[in-house]
């Protein structure tokens, strides 16, 4: 299967469950029962039946066991486990894989997890057991530190070979350093340390509210700090982690108390007044980090600090600790992993068109059909605006130059498309002639990137001379002639020059479909030039309306055809083509007189450099397939 087929990344290590699937190179998120993430909670009943992806402990019940979380079940020596957490495990894990394959609609080939940094064979082994037991391939295992350090680095975060990063996990309890070294092949872990607090911050700052809002008898107190927690316990916790969430984005939050409690208010100096237990420790907690590791902070090319909501003060710490400001990443479920997904991708890649050679054949007339007739095209739109200008003149001496500036433009993008015809001939054609058999043929990637990259200068030295030699013609100040030939293919050969630069990634599979939709269309071309020759020869009463006459109709007809190519050329779809074609057409006819000439020409000219800027994002997306998607992911997960 290409690419590896569909692999299975699932982040343990995170406060909640989250889940990635890569189908042949594009990243997909899993939604785990209409969630982005999942609770690690599971409940246990006598039958034994296993409920996953429980929040807080259900109503008391002696035929029920709730577990906060599998994985501290593991580890264990099976005398001290009242339940076997292997088993609960590959429930997770076959619940995950269910969700993703019935996402997808198809089976998991390959999977990988996120484990915690601390994980031994003893743990490692189980986990391969559970994956077993839910009838999953044999994990690949990922630590979270470096997880997470390549998915930054994925996303511009710099890290040179060599280099050391410092990963603060404060996404769950207790805050972890780890420290990595990056090399070619991945990231080796040299350090890692715990900042141990009795509890964390939301339990005290659960803690601190009660003592505040409830009396010294209040049970809730004592089952605040208890674990596994009550079901009052873990709703308030819940709460708590809710309202830190809302301070975000305002000054104060509701804290919501089980009946008949009064909600409370919490403020950010709450927050750090809880917090500061913790940001005391920070200082020492990266210094034994640092030297466990035997680097200094000068060893280090970044911090990153990765937290569920904020945590007061943190930041600013682990800066001071490490003279580095840290990458912040919040509520990005899917970055361990995706992370992890990057780390254990297969070497072998899909074949591009850099490494790829496509039948060619020899260049015969026919297959210049586009170029000649686009050409022809452009040549006649300008050679019709230099030979109908009205020129002024005194005492032989030109002071004045009337002609349709639009229409110069149209011929310098005509000429631009002449140069994508002959580019689109240069991965599959080839002159006569003879070849030296020692010498390697060129891959099509190569030849992509020559034809576009000489399209893209050939058709802008190309209008540039058509404004050029307008002035000459007419004996006048070429500047405006040069901007409008110039000015009308500069953003095509923009496209041409993006497109010669990635369209070599493109993979092999695609380029055939590619290859035939970077073709000009002929048709539309050809209609566009009569329609604006037509609305001319109407204005000037030239040839052929001198000998026919009927310069109005003339001049509606031409404008209708012009209207007619613009929307053919703004869209590929067959529909909006039906629809708009004969609207735009009518209105254009309509409309058509001698000022608003020159606008319906820019009409089209717009429609054309559309085509071009959509040829060129169909490029991007056939050679980086996962950018549009993790954009996405970024863009959701900071509006969350």
């Amino acid at each position: 299967m290409p690419n590896g087929g569909i692999r299975l990344s699932i982040d343990l290590n995170s406060s909640a469950i989250a889940a990635t699937i890569d189908r042949h190179g594009t990243r997909i998120p899993v939604t785990l029962d209409g969630r982005l993430a999942m609770p690690h909670g599971v409940v246990l009943d006598p039958t034994g039946h296993v409920r996953v992806g429980v929040s807080a402990a259900p109503q008391p019940s002696a035929h029920q066991q709730f577990v906060s979380n599998p994985l501290d079940l593991l580890g264990r020596p099976e005398a001290h486990q009242p339940i076997d957490g292997v088993q609960l495990l590959a429930a997770q894990l076959w619940h995950v894989a269910d969700q993703a394959a019935r996402q997808i609609g198809e089976p998991i080939t390959a999977l990988t997890v996120t484990i915690p940094p601390n994980w031994g064979p003893r743990r490692r082994t189980q986990l391969a057991d559970a994956a077993a037991r839910a009838g999953l391939p044999a994990p690949a295992m990922v630590t979270a530190p470096a997880a997470l350090a390549a998915d930054t680095t994925a996303h511009g975060l710099t890290a040179p070979d060599g280099s050391c990063l410092l990963i603060c996990q404060a996404d769950r309890h207790p805050v972890t350093l780890s420290i990595l070294q990056t090399s070619a092949d991945g990231y080796r872990e040299l350090a890692t340390r715990s900042i141990d607090l009795p509890h964390d911050l939301d339990q005290v700052l659960a803690q601190r509210i009660l003592d505040e809002a409830t009396s010294d008898d209040d049970p809730l107190r004592r089952e605040i700090s208890q674990s596994p927690p009550h079901q009052d316990s873990s709703a308030m916790l819940e709460s708590v982690r809710q309202a830190r969430q809302l301070l975000t984005a305002q000054d104060r939050a509701p804290v919501l108390l089980p009946a008949p409690r009064k909600p409370a208010v919490i403020t950010h100096d709450d927050v750090a007044i809880a917090a500061q237990p913790l940001l005391d420790r920070v200082h020492d907690a990266v210094r034994d980090a640092l030297d466990a590791a035997d680097v200094d902070s000068q060893h280090l090319s970044a911090v990153i600090l990765r937290q569920a909501e904020a945590v007061p003060g943190l930041q600013d710490r682990l800066a001071t600790a490490t003279g580095l400001t840290p990458a912040v990443l919040a509520d990005q479920f899917h970055a361990l992993a995706d992370g992890a997904l990057t780390l254990t991708a297969p070497q072998q890649h899909t074949p591009t068109a850099a490494s790829t050679h496509l039948p060619r054949v020899r260049l015969r007339i026919r297959d210049l059909t586009s170029a000649l007739l686009l050409s022809a095209c452009s040549l006649t739109l300008l050679l019709q605006a230099i030979f109908t200008a009205d020129i002024t003149t005194t005492f032989l001496r030109v002071v004045g130059v009337r002609t349709s500036l639009p229409q110069l433009g149209a011929a310098g993008a005509l000429a631009m498309l002449t140069a994508f015809a002959v580019a689109h001939l240069a991965p599959t054609t080839w002159l006569a002639g003879a070849h030296s058999t020692s010498a390697p043929e060129p891959a099509t990637g190569s030849l992509i990137r020559r034809g576009y990259l000489a399209a893209a200068v050939g058709g802008a030295v190309v209008a540039g001379l058509y404004g050029l030699a307008t002035g000459t013609s007419v004996r006048y100040d070429y500047s405006p002639y040069l901007k409008w030939t110039l000015g009308s293919a500069l953003p095509l050969a923009v496209c041409a020059a993006v497109i010669a630069a990635t369209a070599p990634r493109i993979p092999a599979n695609d380029l055939p479909a590619w290859l035939a939709r970077t073709r000009p269309a002929i048709l539309h071309a050809a209609i566009a030039t009569t329609g604006i020759y037509l609305m001319r020869a109407a204005l000037t009463i030239t040839p052929p309306v001198d000998l026919t006459g009927m310069p109005g109709l003339i001049g509606s007809t031409g404008a209708a055809l012009l209207g007619v190519a613009t929307a053919l050329t703004a869209s590929r779809s067959r529909t909006i083509r039906t629809v708009t074609a004969p609207g735009l057409g009518l209105g254009y006819a309509i409309v058509f007189t001698n000022d608003t000439n020159g606008a319906l020409i820019v009409g089209y000219l717009v429609a054309l450099t559309w085509w071009g800027i959509g040829l060129t994002a169909h490029t991007l997306r056939l050679a980086f397939p996962t950018a549009g998607p993790a954009l996405r992911r970024l863009v959701d997960g900071r509006e969350a």
